[in-house]
């Protein structure tokens, strides 16, 4: 089995990606908090005031948390590496869990730390036009086995 060709591709979490990502918090904290306070209290426009209130929260505290960082996915044809702005760069196992032909969503699991750790990565064509066609020969081949110490 031969190795996939080395790559190198930028991500940056600006952009949609960031508005999705706050989004996503907003509602999820919307949701259960107008649930939670449905359930305690009689449902109406109290528990959706709540909710608002929440989602509201959630979206300011996302926005000031998801500070945009680029990061920068390698694989040099043994194994992949993350380097991220002001971080030394960390060896670790990417799993594509979507791919849109034009945009693919990576979650990179860094070794030697919990899986709760883990780095969501938004990859577009439009940040590596020359590099696409190999990165996604390489988020697809099957990785080479590593040897046992």
């Amino acid at each position: 089995m031969r190795a996939a060709p080395p790559v190198q591709a930028l991500s940056c979490s600006a952009g949609p990606w960031r508005w999705i990502q706050v989004a996503l918090y907003a509602s999820s904290a919307a949701v259960a908090a107008g649930w939670s306070a449905a359930r305690l209290w009689q449902p109406g426009a109290g528990s959706l005031g709540v909710g608002k209130a929440f989602g509201l929260g959630a979206a300011i505290a996302a926005w000031l948390g998801l500070a945009p960082r680029r990061a920068q996915l390698v694989w040099d044809g043994n194994a992949w590496q993350m380097r991220r702005e002001g971080a030394a760069a960390c060896a670790g196992q990417p799993r594509l869990m979507l791919d849109l032909g034009s945009w693919m969503l990576v979650r990179f699991d860094p070794e030697g730390v919990p899986a709760s750790s883990a780095v969501w990565l938004l990859l577009s064509r439009s940040d590596a036009v020359a590099s696409w066609p190999a990165l996604r020969v390489a988020l697809h081949a099957p990785q080479p086995a590593q040897p046992v110490a």
